[in-house]
């Protein structure tokens, strides 16, 4: 045996005895330290037979690291059978070692699987196999959530949609089920065992109802909350939906104050968009500039904003109390001002006005849930869609944060 070179190699019960870089590949010439068996019977009863030379792609070091396995060949006394030696540290019969392909797993989570076989010079197949064997096992526990959310993320847009659950405080993915329904909302939930679901004070969800009927039927004690963005935007677009109401009435009569007149307040309406979804409080000089010449244009689009400001003003309130107040002069005025858009909103809304309250009690919302549903599309989209479902339920998980705790 050569001069024995030290290279951290950190395989245990290898031994090796030379290396050279071959074409930016780092060749290690090792062989196994482990007493010779019998791998049939167990026997030590062996005579040697020859060796072969097995090529293990390992964990590489700044370049591309190989393994040449001396593997040693025994015939065995009491059994009479020939066979290979073997090692813990080699990945069966695949000429990988184990830790080569936990680091394929490490950087398959975080990247596409493509872009992981293009750095490391092996084939999408070699990647996606080390993915399912440690997937699994990687998936850490539920843990104790106090607040849950539940959101939709589409596996094909149109055609197949995941209901995610967040555990909203720990900021990650629990658990992934197919469909967007009562139905699936509920295995999420009863998924749970007893001791997590006894732990759970509040849930956060968009206005979905199948989702607050599964809600009520697993989690009768928890807290139904209604997030706050979505609410708002419900009622900022059908503010909106009435000034766009306003600016379509100027095409039935666009002679009515001459072409001059008409072309300038369309201009008016469509320009006046982004400085009507702002809030008072945060115009401009041009906003405000903007705004005061839309309300002579049209005094209803006035009352419109300033009922978006109200209902928003609802949502700055310190204590339940006085959101409970504020939101009954709002709806009183709501029947003065004789709104469709928003009369029409709030007869929807109606069904929410305790999830919409519970604000109040616990102030959560689901933007951990759309952030982390945002970060699953850029996965999606990264890899170029997924096909398997079982696997891309394996990558939300591990992307969006469930690791074992230890």
């Amino acid at each position: 045996m050569g001069e024995r070179i030290e290279l951290p190699l950190e395989l245990d019960d290898f031994d090796v005895i030379s290396s050279e870089l071959i074409d930016g590949v780092l060749e290690v010439h090792v062989e196994s330290m482990f007493p010779a068996a019998c791998a049939h019977c167990g026997s030590v009863a062996v005579a040697g037979h020859g060796r072969n030379r097995r090529r293990l792609r390992d964990r590489s070091r700044g370049c591309p690291t190989v393994l040449m396995w001396h593997q040693r060949r025994f015939r065995c006394r009491d059994c009479g059978r020939t066979s290979r030696e073997r090692h813990p540290g080699v990945c069966g019969r695949r000429a990988i070692t184990n830790r080569f392909r936990r680091q394929l797993f490490a950087e398959a989570v975080r990247r596409p699987f493509t872009d992981v076989a293009a750095d490391h010079g092996v084939s999408s197949y070699r990647v996606v196999e080390a993915f399912d064997a440690y997937a699994h096992t990687a998936v850490g526990d539920v843990g104790r959530p106090r607040v849950l959310a539940l959101d939709e993320s589409a596996f094909r847009r149109g055609w197949l949609y995941h209901t995610v659950l967040f555990d909203a405080e720990a900021r990650r993915a629990l658990d992934v089920m197919d469909g967007r329904d009562q139905w699936a909302a509920q295995q999420l939930l009863g998924g749970l065992t007893s001791q997590v679901r006894a732990g759970v004070e509040t849930v956060v969800i968009d206005c979905h109802w199948p989702y607050r009927k599964a809600i009520e039927e697993v989690l009768p004690g928890a807290r139904i909350v209604a997030d706050k963005f979505h609410v708002l935007r419900a009622v900022g677009d059908a503010a909106q939906r009435v000034r766009r109401r306003q600016g379509s009435k100027l095409k039935k009569d666009p002679t009515r104050h001459g072409a001059a007149s008409y072309h300038h307040s369309r201009r008016l309406f469509l320009r006046s968009r982004w400085a009507f979804a702002r809030r008072c409080d945060s115009l401009t000089e041009d906003d405000r500039a903007t705004l005061a010449a839309l309300f002579r244009a049209a005094p209803e689009v006035a009352v419109a904003y300033w009922m978006k400001e109200a209902f928003f003003a609802t949502y700055d309130a310190p204590t339940r109390e006085e959101a409970e107040r504020r939101l009954g002069v709002w709806e009183a005025n709501l029947k003065a001002a004789r709104l469709r858009e928003l009369t029409q909103l709030w007869g929807n809304l109606q069904r929410w006005r305790e999830p919409i309250l519970a604000y109040f009690d616990d102030r959560q919302t689901n933007a951990l849930a759309e952030g982390l549903t945002n970060k699953i599309k850029v996965m999606k989209r990264r890899g170029y869609g997924h096909r398997n479902e079982r696997r891309y339920r394996a990558r939300i998980l591990l992307t969006c944060g469930r690791r074992p705790t230890s």
